[in-house]
C-alpha cells in the first residue's frame, strides 16, 4: 500500500500491523500532502491501495491521484485532520472507497480518543460494524472481532460537538486568517487550493530556523510543536527513500498554538516571537 513520506507514523503503521507493506512515496512541500506523480511512480502490479492524507486538513489532490493509479487500486482516505474539510465541494472522508477519522483531543470534534470509519460500500460498512463489536452481527458472530467501538459516553460528547461543526470550524478559519495577518511575510502561511475548505485541525507554518523559532517559543512560555514525521527518519521505515520533500518540510514544518479559545493577545504573543527572530 502506498503512503505519504510526511504524516504520522499511525498512517504507516496500521498497513504494517496488518501484514501489508507500506511504500512510501514523496510529499509536494508547499502543500504536504502526497505528489500525485510519485504515486504514480511507485505503483506496481502489487499495489492494492493508496491511503491519502489530508495533512493537518488540507485538502489532496484527489482527482490528480486517481487519475495517477490504474483501476483496480483503491483510493482510502486518511481524513484524521480533516473532519469539515471539502475538495471541490466534496466532503473529506467521503471522496474514496474507505475514510478514517479521528477524535484524539487535538481535532476539531473531540471525544478524547477513537475515531470513526466512513463509507458508502454497503459490504465495507458491514464488515467495520462486525469487527469494532467482537464480531457479534444479529445475536449471532460469523467471524471473530475486536472490541473498537467508544462507548456511548463519548459518543454522546462527539455528537453535541458534530452538531456545532460548522460553527467550530468557522471560529477556526477565524483564528487562521488572524494568524495570517499577524505572520504575512515572515514564514511560509498554510492555504487550500481555490475552491476547497481547509480543515485546520493545526496551523502549521513553514520557515527556516525551524529549530530555533521552536526553541524561542518554548522560552517564551508557549507551546509548540514540529509539524509532524519524515517516516524515514524513523526505525521501523528507515530503508526507504531518498525523499527530498518530506526532509524539507521535517526541517521547516512548525504547528502553533491552534484551539478555539485563543486571543487575539495570545496570538500576539506567538508573532512577536517569531517576527524578533
Amino acid at each position: 500500500m502506498i503512503v505519504p513520506a510526511y504524516t504520522l507514523p499511525a498512517t504507516a503503521n496500521v498497513v504494517a500491523l496488518t501484514g501489508a507493506l507500506p511504500v512510501l512515496v514523496d510529499i509536494d512541500p508547499e502543500t504536504m500532502n502526497v505528489r500525485p506523480e510519485a504515486v504514480a511512480d511507485a505503483v506496481t502490479e502489487r499495489t492494492r491501495a493508496v491511503l491519502v492524507v489530508h495533512l493537518f486538513g488540507r485538502p489532496a489532490r484527489w482527482e490528480e491521484i486517481a487519475a495517477a493509479v490504474p483501476e483496480g487500486v483503491e483510493l482510502l482516505e486518511d481524513a484524521a485532520g480533516a473532519l469539515g474539510a471539502r475538495r471541490k465541494g466534496r466532503a473529506c472522508g467521503g471522496l474514496g472507497r474507505l475514510g478514517c477519522l479521528s477524535f484524539h483531543p487535538r481535532k476539531i470534534v473531540t471525544t478524547g480518543e477513537g475515531g470513526a470509519v466512513t463509507t458508502n460500500d454497503e459490504g465495507l460498512a458491514e464488515s467495520v460494524k462486525s469487527m469494532r463489536h467482537h464480531g457479534w452481527r444479529n445475536a449471532d458472530m460469523p467471524a471473530p472481532g475486536l472490541n473498537y467501538r467508544l462507548s456511548d459516553m463519548l459518543c454522546a460528547v462527539g455528537i453535541t460537538q458534530l452538531r456545532r461543526l460548522e460553527a467550530l470550524l468557522e471560529a477556526r478559519e477565524r483564528l487562521a486568517a488572524a494568524y495570517g495577518e499577524r505572520l504575512a511575510g515572515g514564514v511560509q502561511l498554510p492555504s487550500p487550493d481555490e475552491g476547497d475548505r481547509h480543515g485546520w485541525q493545526a496551523f502549521v507554518v513553514q520557515l527556516d530556523r525551524r529549530d530555533e523559532a521552536l526553541e524561542a517559543l518554548r522560552d517564551a512560555g508557549i507551546e509548540a510543536q514540529i509539524g509532524t514525521y519524515a517516516l524515514h527518519h524513523l526505525g521501523a521505515y528507515r530503508d526507504q527513500g531518498p525523499f527530498p520533500g518530506a526532509d524539507a518540510v521535517y526541517e521547516r514544518a512548525l504547528a502553533l498554538p491552534f484551539h478555539n479559545r485563543l486571543t487575539d493577545a495570545d496570538l500576539d504573543r506567538v508573532a512577536e516571537v517569531l517576527t524578533a527572530l
